[in-house]
This record gives structure tokens, C-alpha cells and sequence, in this order.
């Protein structure tokens, strides 16, 4: 199972291209006539910051020195712009003033990518452009992955179900409004930047996942090299957009229970054989395109979550595609085949470089 496939495939068409040399004849052809650049006309987006509800983001893009770039005529960007009550819902949550003043509190560091986050240059993504078909469009913002990567930019995630939109989990308060250098969409939150950890990297680091991080480890020993969960989870990729239903230990310790151990430790992982556990492992994975065509990874956020049961396919189904599916809603949670009842996601959006994911409260069986 190679993740990055198609990406290869990809670059080995290009470079069979790039090979190729056309050759024309072009005698007789007339000089070429300048081409005299006319400046857009119309509001620019720095200018639709002077709206008194966008007060708190004309001075946090001041002081983040991105005001002239929102200023140029020349390029186009796509702006996801937080109003005041988004801000204040932010500080709040920080236990910070709710107040402009407060922007002038924030760290640069953590004001800066913040901001970047929220701007897709060089496309103009109007609300009719963006699909709705299950579950998002990634678009690449301003924000660096890393300094290592310079070129590679973090991604957020604007979906559309019916006449309602998010990007990522937050949802749009007003859309598509123009300037003459991109679209502003109104946005009713502000859109935090995902963690600059992997998936694998944040269950390490919380000791409420033990047990799962005790699975991956033994299920791996039954894995090839570069098809381990450890590597797939553990991919620092920003464009690795894995959704991980993530059973906590609670639910480890419930499984066990119910398979007669009385007092379960994560040394009781060993009790399940490696293929058991590769198998329910595989099943926690979601993913799209199965059934002859390649796997396609997304990252699913709560607001893609479909509003009625429906069937989800997984790694395991693309390791077997007549295996069971998992059963998703927003408001009945997941469920596997092999489970009585659906499982709650008692943590959801919890967003990482290479992917998602939600916490739930069981372990979900194939069958």
C-alpha cells in the first residue's frame, strides 16, 4: 500500500513531458504587440477590512505586515476573514480580553500563521466553486508546513452542504464577497492552524492512548515496511489526510472486559493475534475509493459528517473490498458491523499536519 502512488505517478508523467521537444516552424511571423498591464478596478480586499465588523482583523493583518500584499491589485487571493465576534469567541476561549486591543497581545509567532491559514493566494474560490461532494476541497495557504519545506503549504478544508459552508469546522457567516483583487468569504470563527504534529506523534504524547499506541506497535509486526500503520500515521506530509477514528483507553479496557480480562493493561494488546489487530486497526482508518479504483485519503471534519447513517469505507476495505463498512452520522456517531450499537465521538476535529482525528468512546469490530 503506497500512499504517495499517484503523486509519483504524477511526477514521472511530468518528467516524460518535459523530455518531449516540439518543433515548429515559425517564419513570417509578426512581431508581437506589447502587452499593457491595466490595474483591476474596485474595492481591494485591504480595503473591505475598513468595515467596522472586520476592525480586529485590519489590525491584526497590520501587525502581521500582510496589509500591502491584501493591498495588491496585481494578485488574487482567497480570504477567509474572521469578524470581531469570531475573535472574541477565540479570546474567550484563551481566557483573553474580548477586546481589539488584545490582538496587540498575541505572540507574532502564533499571530502570523493564524492569518496566513485564512488566505489561499492566487485563486479566487467563489461558494458555487466549491464542491459538495463528500467530504472537502484542500486549499493551499500562505502557511509554511515547515522551515525545512518553504514550498510546501498547509491546507485548509472548504466544503459546502447545500447552501451551508465551512472551512474546516467553522462556518461561514457571509460568502463571497468581491474585490478586485479576490473574494472575502465572512467567516463565523476563526480557523485555527492544524497541529505541526502527526497523528502518530499526538497519541504518543497523550497518555489517554496507550492502548492504541500498544496496537499499532504489535499490529505493525505483521505489516511490510512502508505499509506500517506507524509509517502511515507517522507521515510528515501535510497533504496526508488521514480522518483516525481513535478508540481512548477507556474503551480498550472495555473491550477487554468484555472478552472476560478482568483487570485489562495494555499489555493485554498481546492477547489479540496480529492479524486481529490489523484487521481493527485497519477498520479505524477512513478512507475514500474502493472497489477498483485507488484508495483516496481525506480528512474528514465533524461538519462533513453525513446527517443520516451511511456506509463509510475503510483501510480495510481496501485491503478487502467486500469487507464490512463502517456506519457514520453526525449526530449517531460510528459503528462497526460487529458492534451492537454506535460508538459517540466524545472528542471531535482534533486536527494534526497529516490528517484527523475523532475520539470515540468503543473499539470498533468488523464483525
Amino acid at each position: 500500500m503506497n500512499i504517495m502512488q499517484n503523486i509519483k505517478g504524477s511526477v514521472v508523467m511530468l518528467a516524460m513531458l518535459a523530455g518531449v521537444t516540439f518543433t515548429a516552424c515559425n517564419k513570417n511571423v509578426p512581431d508581437p504587440t506589447p502587452i499593457v498591464p491595466v490595474a483591476p478596478q474596485g474595492t481591494a480586499i485591504s480595503d473591505l477590512l475598513n468595515d467596522p465588523n472586520f476592525s480586529y482583523l485590519k489590525a491584526a493583518v497590520t501587525r502581521a505586515g500582510l496589509m500591502s500584499a491584501l493591498a495588491n491589485r496585481d494578485a488574487k487571493f482567497t480570504v477567509f476573514a474572521p469578524d470581531n465576534a469570531a475573535f472574541n469567541r477565540l479570546f474567550a476561549a484563551l481566557g483573553l480580553p474580548q477586546a481589539e486591543a488584545t490582538v496587540g497581545l498575541l505572540p507574532l509567532t502564533t499571530l502570523a500563521p493564524i492569518l496566513q491559514y485564512h488566505v489561499v493566494p492566487g485563486s479566487v474560490l467563489s461558494s458555487s466553486m466549491i464542491p459538495e461532494t463528500y467530504p472537502n476541497t484542500n486549499m493551499p495557504t500562505l502557511l509554511v508546513a515547515s522551515a525545512a519545506s518553504p514550498l510546501t503549504k498547509m491546507v485548509n478544508f472548504p466544503s459546502r452542504r447545500g447552501a451551508a459552508a465551512f472551512v474546516n469546522n467553522v462556518p461561514v457567516a457571509q460568502a463571497d464577497i468581491q474585490a478586485a483583487n479576490g473574494v472575502v468569504h465572512r467567516m463565523a470563527g476563526v480557523i485555527v492552524p492544524p497541529n505541526t504534529t502527526t497523528i502518530l506523534q499526538a497519541l504518543q504524547a497523550d497518555t489517554s492512548f496507550t492502548f492504541l499506541v500498544a496496537a499499532v506497535q504489535r499490529g505493525d509486526q505483521g505489516l511490510p515496511a512502508g505499509s506500517k500503520f506507524s509509517e502511515l500515521l507517522g507521515m510528515v506530509n501535510p497533504y496526508a489526510n488521514f480522518t483516525l477514528f481513535a478508540p481512548n483507553n477507556a474503551a480498550f479496557r472495555q473491550l477487554f472486559r468484555g472478552l472476560g480480562v478482568a483487570n485489562p493493561t495494555v499489555a493485554s494488546v498481546n492477547l489479540l493475534s496480529i492479524n486481529t489487530l490489523v484487521s481493527v486497526l485497519a477498520y479505524h482508518v477512513h478512507i475514500r475509493g474502493v472497489n477498483g479504483t485507488s484508495p483516496d485519503l481525506i480528512r474528514v471534519f465533524s461538519t462533513n459528517l453525513p446527517a443520516t447513517a451511511t456506509q463509510a469505507t475503510t483501510f480495510l476495505t481496501a485491503l478487502a473490498p467486500t469487507a464490512p463498512r463502517l456506519t457514520v452520522s453526525a449526530a449517531g456517531g460510528v459503528k462497526g458491523t460487529g458492534n451492537p450499537a454506535a460508538f459517540s465521538i466524545i472528542r471531535p476535529d482534533w486536527n494534526n499536519l497529516n490528517g484527523i482525528i475523532h475520539v470515540i468512546n468503543g473499539v470498533l469490530i468488523p464483525q
